[in-house]
């Protein structure tokens, strides 16, 4: 007998023996690799979960400063735990939907994006006084910039937007802290910005201005800008709207974002100089990001736009919106921003 040619056969039994246990076992792994990245997620949401309804001590200034670290744009482990899940079972965390058989999707998906221009501002009775005893003024983290393409202040410094997920903490985002973010995402995308970083509230105090006179004391402010930086070509005043949730929020792409409020003084004998720069951003906004914005509103007043055709009034969001739709949108309003400044709009 061969024993060679039996010892062949018996090995190439084995391989396949080997290689059909290998074959029943890849569901198993692939089943257990899932129940260990949703245990892992579980813990993780947990955790989150339960730290934020504790009384934890974060000030404003730190919280900005870890909006603006890659910490808060790209949290590593959670992106890890959700693309692998997506990859291994076409499943996304971030929509429920894909849970369902066959990942169908809601019929509500259809209507989501058809959103109408309100061109409505729901006027704040803006007391600094007020708003000092639930946010703060944050000094600027950034460092200024050489030639200033743009220039950002807020006239109501201290308006707030939801603290949701923060109510037990010391943090209460603040248009302030939304020009901050902006301008390092302008300045990242080489649009040099800067933010008008004096704390107004002090600086009326200071100076006995009387304590609602707050355009008054940011035109102190533009007329000092304007003169300094012959760079600067925009002049921006971030403010938030007081509208209801469901007027100043979007969803795009399943992405949810505080919609945008462009505010035009009309007593202005030049406003139509400052209307084509908001109706030109109106439009760039139409065009990508369909529903982001609310429209041009216009008000006989002036929001110190006589000084300068390129001076605009954005309402960014409202009272409602969180953090999260407000970051949202200033990635959009730079994606825009750049179309609009460098003109490479085709």
């Amino acid at each position: 007998m061969d024993y060679s040619i039996y010892r062949v056969i018996s090995m190439k039994r084995a391989k396949l023996k080997n290689h059909s246990k290998k074959k029943k076992n890849f569901p198993k792994k692939i089943f257990k690799l899932l129940i260990f990245i949703f245990a892992i997620y579980l813990s993780y949401s947990f955790t989150f979960n339960f730290l934020s309804k504790k009384d934890i001590d974060i000030k404003d200034k730190k919280y900005v400063d870890y909006l603006l670290s890659a910490a808060y744009k790209k949290d590593n482990k959670k992106i890890l735990l959700e693309e692998s899940l997506k990859m291994v079972s076409n499943i996304d965390l971030k929509d429920p939907t894909t849970l369902l058989p066959n990942n169908i999707k809601s019929s509500k998906e259809e209507t989501k994006n058809k959103y109408t221009k309100d061109a409505e501002a729901k006027e704040d009775d803006y007391n600094a006084s007020v708003y000092e005893k639930i946010t703060s003024y944050v000094e600027n983290p950034l460092k200024d910039k050489e030639n200033p393409v743009i220039y950002l202040y807020n006239t109501h410094q201290l308006e707030t937007y939801s603290n949701s997920g923060f109510e037990n903490s010391n943090v209460n985002p603040n248009v302030l802290m939304a020009s901050y973010l902006l301008a390092e995402s302008l300045n990242k995308s080489n649009i040099n910005t800067i933010v008008e970083d004096t704390n107004i509230n002090e600086f009326n105090r200071i100076s006995g201005i009387n304590d609602n006179d707050f355009y008054n004391t940011t035109r102190i402010f533009l007329k000092e800008k304007i003169n300094k930086y012959q760079s600067i070509k925009y002049y921006i005043d971030m403010h938030r709207d007081s509208v209801d949730k469901n007027i100043s929020t979007c969803t795009i792409n399943n992405k949810n974002y505080a919609r945008v409020l462009f505010v035009l003084g009309t007593k202005n004998e030049n406003y139509l100089e400052n209307k084509k720069n908001m109706t030109e951003l109106d439009t760039l906004m139409d065009k990508y990001y369909p529903g982001l914005s609310r429209g041009i509103y216009e008000r006989k007043a002036y929001y110190n736009q006589d000084l300068n055709k390129n001076i605009m009034l954005i309402e960014l969001g409202a009272k409602e919106n969180t953090i999260e739709e407000v970051t949202n949108t200033i990635e959009a309003l730079t994606f825009i921003f750049n179309k609009y400044i460098n003109g490479d709009d085709k």
